[in-house]
């Protein structure tokens, strides 16, 4: 087994290049799903990761995400994508594996429907 030394000059180009992908990265509190239907009780806690030309935004609790151009764009997506897993997780509640259960009872104790 080897063991790499890294130089003064690689261990600060490794910590920045961590610090550059730190930044690259943010997680946000999401207030509303913007849809007058559901309201959420409390924030979501998402992940924005904006690359080069594309934002990424991704609600890990329940494997959603969305892609676009713009932060905005994304998170609104990403509101989208929440609402319609949500709808359909509800409607075929009897049939849902272990995983998709565990998704619908996190949506069900964020989400309030008007």
């Amino acid at each position: 087994m080897s063991t790499e030394v890294f130089s003064e000059k690689q261990y600060k180009e490794f910590t920045k290049e961590l610090i550059r992908s730190f930044e690259k990265r943010k997680i946000i509190p999401l207030n509303t799903l913007k849809n007058d239907r559901y309201i959420l009780e409390k924030p979501l806690y998402i992940t924005l990761e904006i690359g080069e030309g594309v934002v990424i935004a991704s609600l890990d609790d329940i494997e959603a995400f969305s892609y676009a151009d713009t932060e905005y764009e994304a998170i609104n997506q990403l509101c989208e994508e929440i609402v319609n897993l949500y709808k359909d997780l509800k409607e075929d509640r009897e049939n849902l594996g272990p995983l998709p259960k565990k998704w619908l009872a996190f949506l069900e104790e964020v989400i309030r429907e008007r």
